[in-house]
């Protein structure tokens, strides 16, 4: 099925959705389509750079075989949640950029320090978070240890691109998480849904 969030990611160049590489955005319609209006701060870690990226922002990518937008999952959300400020965050400074409700920081995912200063300038009262940084489950398990107390409790936190889910599913036993995986195409083609637990 193409949702409109598939649309908008096709648009954009966004891998998320199944037309270009991951069946992401069919689950993100259905699970946050009756919240479009109500969700006002989206943030994403990971912003999108490869090596040998060129330095315009909007170019066709040959071996992707689309046009990419940098930040293209960031366009798409905010053109999904039309009341939501959109941030997105990464450790390479050439992906920063802003735009019309879009604002982007340098942060190392794996350093507490910088977890807390990013959270410092977006606020906590983040609506939906996805982690699409470093695909390590380490490193996605350290992001969600660090990141997930500092958020407000109806958070809806989500891990992309997950190659191990039994390693995060025990790692973060304290937290309510679901997983989501999607038909076999690519190994990593699974999610997680992490929630505060009631």
């Amino acid at each position: 099925m193409v949702t409109p969030l598939c649309k908008l990611a096709l648009k954009y160049g966004t891998d998320k959705c199944p037309q270009l590489k991951h069946s992401y955005t069919p689950f993100y319609y259905q699970l946050l389509k009756d919240k479009r209006r109500e969700i006002k701060k989206v943030l994403e870690m990971g912003i999108g750079f490869f090596p040998g990226m060129p330095e315009k922002k909007v170019f066709f990518d040959p071996g992707l075989k689309r046009t990419y937008h940098m930040g293209a999952s960031l366009y798409m959300w905010r053109d999904f949640f039309p009341n939501a400020q959109i941030f997105g965050a990464d450790d390479h400074p050439e992906t920063l950029f802003e735009d019309n409700r879009i604002q982007t920081f340098l942060c190392d995912e794996t350093k507490k320090e910088d977890i807390v200063e990013l959270v410092k300038k977006t606020g906590t009262d983040i609506d939906l978070f996805i982690d699409d940084a470093n695909h390590n489950s380490r490193k996605q398990i350290f992001l969600a240890k660090n990141l997930m107390p500092l958020l407000k409790k109806d958070v809806i936190y989500i891990i992309e691109d997950v190659y191990y889910p039994d390693n995060i599913l025990n790692a973060l036993s304290e937290y309510d998480c679901q997983i989501s995986q999607f038909p076999p195409k690519l190994q990593e083609d699974r999610l997680i849904v992490v929630r505060h637990k009631r």
